[in-house]
This record gives C-alpha cells, structure tokens and sequence, in this order.
C-alpha cells in the first residue's frame, strides 16, 4: 500500500458511520431544530408556517408541562444520587481479589442487558396490588398494612418507578466505577496504607479524588438518562395517576401523537437545552476536583 492509499483508508473506513450518523441524527435534529419554530402539525401537514418562538411561549404557559419538568427533575435528583451512590459502593464491594467478585459482577450487570419495556412489564407483575410480589411479601413477613397499588398512588408511583429504574441501571454505573478504582496505582494504596490510613479513610483520600474523572462521565450519563426516561414511564404508568408520573419525554410522545409537529419539536428543543445546561454545569464542577496522577 503506497503513502497516497494509507493517507485516506482509515477516512473511506470511517465514512459509512458518519453516513449513518449524518442520516439518523445530525439531519434529525437540525430539522427538528427549524420545526420547533413553525406550527406545523398532521392538520396543516402541507403548510408549515413560521411561528417564531409561539409554541414555547404556549409551552411555558402549560400548567402540565411544569408538572412534567417538576416529575423529570425529581426523577433525575433520584436516579442520580442512587444510581451513582450505590455504584460506587457496589464497585467496592466487587473490587480487588474477593472469592466471588466475577459472579457478583455478572449478576449486578445483567439487569442493563434488558429492555426497558422488559423490565417495566416485569415490575408491573410485582407491583401488581393483589397478586404481585412485593405485597404477597409484606403480608408474608406481617406488614401486609405497608401495602398499596403501587402504580396508581399519587406520591407512591413515581418512587416506585425510580426504584425499578435503580435495579436495572446501577449495575453499568458499577462498572464505570470499577474502571475509576482499577485506573488507580497501587503505589497510593500501598503509601497509605504505611502512613496508617484506614480502609474508608483510604477510600476517601485516595479512591474518590483519584477518579473523579469516572464519577463525571457516570454523573453524566446518569442525568441525561434521568432527563430523557421515557420507556420507563410510559411500560408501567403511562403518566398517571393523574399526570403526578408524567414526564418530558411522555408529553412530547402524547403532544407528537395528537398531530402537534412543531410544538412537539419545541419539547424537544427544551430537553436538548436542559440537558446540554446540566451536563455541561457538571462537567465543569467536576473537573475542579480532578486529581493529576
């Protein structure tokens, strides 16, 4: 292979992926960009207007959609913290040379390798009131009274959601975290260990600073999840009782399903920029707290 053919084989190879990428999300979004602007709708399918910024002023002026950015913000404050807690102490648990790490491993992993939708009809069989599991357990240990219709509870269904998001999730932040504590030397531990420090006095001063950069990327990826949930949702409540599940992504499927194109699209620009506002905030605190090693 002469120097001309070495110089643009890598770029021939890369060109199929950009192409699916151009085709299924750049050209997507741009277009979805320009419709958040217009009032196109299935009504008027062919005569889409400029409407300027009509549809987000409709859109702030919602009292469900702040309902919906209420629901989403709570959801993504507990998925976060839950996710990104119990990972990091997951990750502890599996680290280093235990007996059974490679099957505590696997086993905390395989909830990720299911679909979303699985896993909703799954927890709609076990929050089921009268023959589910968890209340065929609580009358079984005498806290039958702890019971309730887990998913048709105002101030019950949403949690009962974030529990089940939690039990699928926290298993790939388990091993973003696991990557942070491999990435650390054990010179540090070692040097600890002579100066005294104990274990969690070890895990504070040493493993947390020292992967920081873990933390961020599972802090991001947690919070872009927690603002687009949108199977999770729509597979056990559909949004109700009574919207109080209700979130971003189901009143964009529900404003898209009514014919409502371009404000549709006006949802979607809202959760792009929130996204973009909260991940780039966290990535920017994040990395003040970087260690160089």
């Amino acid at each position: 292979m002469n120097k001309l053919e070495n110089k643009y084989y890598t770029k021939w190879l890369v060109l199929p992926a950009f192409l699916l990428f151009l085709v299924f999300f750049i050209i997507p979004n741009l277009a979805s960009f320009v419709m958040g602007f217009t009032d196109w709708s299935l009504f008027y399918f062919d005569e889409p207007r400029w409407n300027g910024l009509d549809n987000f002023k409709r859109l702030f002026s919602e009292k469900n959609f702040w309902i919906c950015v209420k629901n989403t913000f709570y959801f993504s404050v507990v998925t976060v913290l839950g996710k990104n807690i119990l990972g990091f102490l997951m990750a502890l648990l599996v680290q280093g040379e235990g007996r059974y790490k490679h099957f505590l491993r696997a086993a905390f992993f395989l909830p990720i390798t299911i679909s979303s939708l699985v896993v909703a009809i799954i927890f709609v069989s076990i929050y089921n009131p009268t023959n589910g599991l968890l209340n065929n357990l609580l009358s079984a240990v005498g806290l039958g009274k702890l019971g309730v219709d887990w998913l048709h509870t105002k101030g019950v269904a949403l949690n009962a959601v974030c529990v089940m998001e939690l039990w699928q999730q926290v298993g790939y932040t388990m091993c973003i975290c696991l990557a942070g504590m491999e990435s650390v030397p054990a010179e540090y531990y070692e040097a600890s260990k002579i100066d005294g420090a104990g274990y969690w006095q070890r895990v504070f001063k040493v493993t947390i600073p020292l992967m920081v950069q873990s933390l961020t990327v599972s802090v991001m990826l947690s919070i872009i999840s927690g603002i687009k949930v949108f199977a999770q949702i729509y597979g056990t409540t559909n949004g109700g009782p009574a919207d109080s599940t209700q979130v971003l992504s189901t009143f964009l499927y529900k404003s898209f399903g009514n014919g409502y194109l371009g404000y549709s699209s006006a949802v979607g620009l809202f959760m792009t920029l929130l996204i973009s506002v909260l991940t780039f905030t966290v990535v920017i605190i994040m990395r003040k707290k970087e260690v160089e090693m």
